[in-house]
């Protein structure tokens, strides 16, 4: 890996890192802090919201001034003072404010990482690059999460109550500072002022098609993933058991994104979307059917097939279609939809859970899920016109599985 690579690696690693100990309980933080399940889907949700006005704007202007790094380095310290004052936070509002603004510190971050890689790479290569990179992340996910339920384990913080997390937030949160000193050494070369003049914001019948679709999908995931360490809770398990179950799927997602990358490069980005949106339904119908901890655990292996593949392919799939130097504009589309994905997602499935408990939840989630894989399915054309048939690589016994893949949509109203 180049010296430019290993820098966008280890940005990766920290960024991703940070979510080994927010993914699993800011959740449990909130709750134990008196909100209920509709309120903390609100903080979750409103606060991701406010990504609908500031991502775009962030895009522009990063594009404009043609320049990452002090965007990247302003994102990382919001969200890490944000996050910083957890412990400060007393009820419904002030865990708003926090959120909303550490979420969108977070979110610029994370559309950042795809900028970077797009335009470091031929768009021919695009998919192997960015996995190769993102599986850093991941691994720095694994520790972070593994360290955290060890040591609350260590503290005899079974009970989860909100004086035994106060720690995390008290020391996680540095790891967006390294973000911030680290953003200054990241490569960012300038845009030839040739590429800049074309641009332009229109888009394309088949990114409109995908970012629908990829809306429905988020908004099923991300709507009801964050409910899924209270459900762990209710089921009976223990602070490392939920780290297990959250480290379990990054792992699977480190195993998956080590391959996807280069074989979407090579087969498409519409296969391997396709798989991911057609598990989705599954994986959280299966968690309807959970009797304990432990099928949570072996279920959350899907996020493997989940953001293993969509946490590195849509991030390729945008670069495919954007313009000459309007990768930052690209991505911070895709972060707007899924800034309004999270937003609406948690809120409803929030109110939802109270209303029909948490089974009835993941149920709901599932039907969203179901029709954001028919929409991809049936409207989304292949964004990488160089790629071959799946069906021709694969083994003789997956070859029909392989063509079903390979088709094309079904509904194509025009061209673009």
């Amino acid at each position: 890996m180049s010296r430019h690579g290993w820098r966008i690696a280890l940005f990766l690693f920290l960024l991703t890192a940070t979510n080994g100990f927010l993914q699993p309980f800011v959740p449990i933080y909130m709750s134990g802090s008196g909100l209920s399940a509709t309120e903390i889907g609100l903080c979750l949700g409103i606060g991701t919201g406010l990504a609908l006005l500031v991502q775009p704007i962030l895009g522009r202007l990063s594009d404009h001034f043609d320049s990452r790094r002090p965007f990247i380095c302003l994102g990382a310290v919001v969200a890490g003072a944000g996050y910083c004052l957890y412990p400060a936070a007393h009820g419904f509002a002030s865990f708003l404010i926090l959120t909303a603004i550490a979420a969108n510190g977070t979110l610029y971050l994370n559309a950042a990482g795809g900028v970077l890689v797009g335009r470091m790479v031929r768009a021919s290569r695009g998919g192997e690059a960015y996995a190769r990179l993102r599986v850093w992340g991941s691994i720095g996910y694994i520790i972070v999460s593994l360290l955290t339920g060890f040591l609350l384990t260590l503290h005899g913080a079974a009970s989860l109550a909100r004086s035994d997390l106060d720690l995390l937030f008290h020391t996680g949160p540095l790891l967006f500072f390294g973000i911030a000193a680290l953003a200054w050494w990241l490569p960012d070369a300038r845009t030839q002022v040739a590429e800049r003049a074309g641009q332009s914001n229109s888009l394309s019948r088949n990114l409109r098609r995908f970012l629908f679709a990829f809306f429905l999908y988020s908004f099923a995931l991300y709507g009801a993933f964050p409910y899924l360490s209270l459900y762990l809770k209710q089921l009976g398990a223990q602070p490392i058991g939920i780290t297990l179950t959250f480290a379990g799927g990054v792992l699977a997602e480190v195993i998956v994104m080590s391959r996807i990358g280069v074989l979407s490069d090579l087969y498409g980005r519409r296969p391997a979307l396709m798989l991911a949106f057609i598990v989705l339904p599954i994986r959280l119908l299966l968690y309807v059917a959970a009797p304990g901890p432990d099928w949570v655990a072996a279920t959350n292996l899907l996020h493997g097939l989940n953001f293993g593949i969509v946490g590195a392919v849509s991030i390729a799939f945008m670069n495919d279609l954007a313009e000459p130097g309007g990768h930052g504009r690209a991505q911070a589309r895709l972060a707007a939809v899924l800034g309004l994905a999270t937003a609406a997602g948690p809120a409803v499935f929030g109110a939802l859970s109270q209303q029909l408990g948490m089974r009835g939840m993941f149920a709901s989630a599932a039907l969203v899920g179901a029709a954001g894989a028919v929409a991809f399915v049936l409207t989304v054309e292949e964004s990488h016109p160089g790629s071959k048939p799946l069906s021709e690589a694969c083994p003789r016994v997956l070859r029909g599985a392989c063509r079903l893949l390979d088709a094309k949509p079904i509904w194509m109203p025009g061209a673009d």
